[in-house]
C-alpha cells in the first residue's frame, strides 16, 4: 500500500468512527496499522522528510492505534486491545532513542506521544479491575521507568559527544 493510500484509509476511518460505523473503519485501521510504520520507520532515514510530515505521520499512527484499541475493547477483544496500545508505545519510545536529526528535531511531539499512550494503557488496566490488568499496568510503569532512564542516559552520552 502506497503512503497515500495509507493516509486516505485514515482519514475515511476517522470519518467512519464519527459516524459510528466502528466495523469499516475497523478494517481501514488494521491496514493502517500493517503498513504505516514502515513508512515511518523509511521516513527517518529520509533526508527529503520534513519535521511536520514526520509528525504528521506519527499522529495519525497513534490516532489510528488508540481508536483500534477502542474498537477492539468494544468487541470485547481486550487482549488485542491491550497488544495494540502496549506494541504503539514500545514503538514509540524505541523511536525516541534513534539520534537521526528528524527525530530529534520532533522529540518533544514523539516524547508527549508517548507519554499519550502510557496514559491510555493506564486506564485501560485500570478500567479493567482485576488483579491481572493491575500486574500488566505494573509491568508497563517499570519499563515506563526504565525507558526515561535510557532516554536521559542516550541524551546525555549524544550531547557529550556534541561537545
Amino acid at each position: 500500500m502506497k503512503l497515500e493510500q495509507c493516509w486516505q484509509h485514515y482519514t475515511k476511518a476517522e470519518e467512519l468512527i464519527q459516524q459510528g460505523h466502528w466495523p469499516e473503519a475497523y478494517y481501514l485501521y488494521n491496514d493502517v496499522l500493517s503498513h504505516l510504520p514502515n513508512y515511518i520507520h523509511h521516513s527517518v532515514s529520509c533526508p527529503n522528510t520534513r519535521p511536520c510530515q514526520f509528525a504528521c505521520m506519527l499522529d495519525g499512527y497513534r490516532n489510528a492505534c488508540i481508536n483500534q484499541s477502542e474498537i477492539l475493547n468494544h468487541l470485547g477483544r481486550k487482549e488485542e486491545a491491550f497488544t495494540l496500545l502496549s506494541d504503539t508505545y514500545n514503538f514509540f519510545q524505541f523511536l525516541t532513542l534513534e539520534s537521526h536529526t528528524i527525530v530529534q528535531a520532533i522529540h518533544t511531539v514523539l516524547s508527549n506521544h508517548s507519554e499519550n499512550l502510557f496514559r491510555h494503557i493506564s486506564a485501560f488496566c485500570t478500567a479493567q479491575g482485576n488483579s491481572d490488568w493491575m500486574q500488566e499496568l505494573a509491568n508497563v510503569q517499570k519499563s515506563h521507568h526504565h525507558f526515561h532512564q535510557l532516554q536521559h542516559t542516550a541524551s546525555f552520552m549524544q550531547s557529550g559527544r556534541l561537545n
